[in-house]
């Protein structure tokens, strides 16, 4: 067996565990750095506007460089882009670190400061897009033909078990320092490196083989359901505190102790669907889109109730709904474009899907008031569906060996 081949044949002894570990630091990176965002305010003496301004910097750069790193996937292999991916979150989190711990000494001008928060915010947003893609594509080769949802679920439960655990990491290192979390960010993909330096690597694809990386029409369907879901999820878990409001009567302790509830069990639906219906493969792409429409829709259709118990009955089923599509509309994407650039344009379009969500917000709460967030998420769970329905209809007609 030659070395190539050794490298493309999955190994029993080596698992998509690594690959997970590194994609959750994304959601251990995000939803951490988020608890810790009210300490820093205090001691950078920077305003929560500027802390906000600064994250949304760091996301908004996914937009143009997740398709190119999509594209370099292809031409580079898996394992070089990875890497690349986890030295840039080391590097964007010391120097953002640095800058923390520099204002809050004093040490440097405000400006500066600001300035060494800044490049780390772009270094962050620039490398940091390309983790989720490379990883689900490196599983996916690990994996093989048969066991392609199954990769994708391992690096999905990745990235819940991050955004799980991730902020309850940060609160706990705060109990040390105010900056310690950002220590814990610092050290984190160093562990990942040691972890994927003795993983095999893929060979990039020869260029003959290669399917075309280009966007085409037949590919905005997948798209947009993966718009449409972001948009709905984060509309929901906005609209979560708003729609306590009525049961609760404006008390925000209760508030914050019902929304931390409903979060964490949305993280376990999640864990539970990935794990119990994913993993093993139950359903195909296409079963699995339209299961997973129906189920946000019903979901969001129980939280839109005045009952507290079916709120989280709610939660939870649109939760374990939100948790089926990704890894469908990515597999039905793969089989038009290369998977890099699949992997690509799918975190692109959730990257828009959140800012369409941070778009009708505004306009949502101005015509109808926050408590219609709820209702919003579900009218975009509806059209969802309907692009499931579309895409469901387009491949039986198209040919019928797809719909399997």
């Amino acid at each position: 067996m030659t070395s190539l081949e050794r490298a493309e044949t999955p190994q029993k002894s080596l698992s998509c565990w690594p690959l997970a570990f590194s994609a959750g630091l994304l959601g251990v990176g995000q939803n951490g750095l988020l608890v810790v965002i009210p300490v820093l305010v205090m001691q950078t003496h920077l305003s929560l506007s500027v802390w906000a301004g600064l994250l949304t910097l760091g996301s908004m750069l996914f937009l143009p460089s997740s398709p190119w790193w999509g594209k370099q996937i292809a031409r580079l292999g898996s394992k070089p882009v990875v890497l690349s991916a986890l030295a840039g979150y080391g590097l964007s989190f010391i120097l953002l670190g640095l800058g923390c711990a520099l204002l809050a000494l004093n040490a440097v001008s405000g400006y500066v400061g600001l300035a060494m928060l800044i490049i780390a915010r772009v270094i962050y947003g620039l490398t940091v897009s390309a983790m989720v893609p490379a990883c689900q594509v490196w599983a996916l080769q690990r994996a093989g033909e048969g066991k392609r949802m199954a990769a994708l679920a391992t690096i999905s439960s990745g990235l819940s078990c991050g955004r799980l655990f991730g902020p309850l990491c940060a609160a706990g290192m705060l109990v040390i320092h105010p900056l310690a979390p950002l220590v814990l960010l610092m050290v984190a993909p160093l562990l990942a490196l040691v972890m994927l330096l003795r993983l095999p690597g893929t060979a990039p694809q020869p260029a003959t083989t290669r399917k075309s990386a280009r966007l085409r029409l037949d590919c905005l369907p997948y798209m947009l359901c993966a718009l449409l879901l972001a948009a709905a999820v984060s509309l929901m878990q906005l609209g979560l505190s708003p729609a306590l409001a009525r049961q609760f009567a404006g008390n925000t302790t209760a508030i914050s102790h019902q929304v931390a509830w409903l979060l964490s069990l949305a993280a376990v639906a999640s864990l539970i669907a990935q794990f119990a219906l994913l993993r093993p493969q139950l359903l195909t792409p296409i079963p699995l889109l339209l299961t997973a429409g129906a189920l946000m829709v019903a979901g969001l259709a129980m939280m839109i109730s005045s009952q507290l118990w079916l709120f989280y009955v709610g939660c939870a089923v649109l939760s374990f709904g939100a948790a089926m599509a990704p890894p469908a509309y990515q597999l039905l994407l793969n089989d038009r474009l290369a998977d890099g650039a699949g992997a690509g344009w799918i975190a692109t379009s959730h990257t828009l899907g959140y800012g369409l969500c941070a778009l009708l917000v505004p306009l949502v709460a101005k015509a109808h008031g926050e408590e219609a967030l709820i209702m919003v998420a579900f009218l975009i769970a509806l059209l969802f569906t309907v692009v499931s329905g579309v895409i469901w209809r387009s491949r039986r007609s198209s040919s019928p060996a797809v719909q399997a």
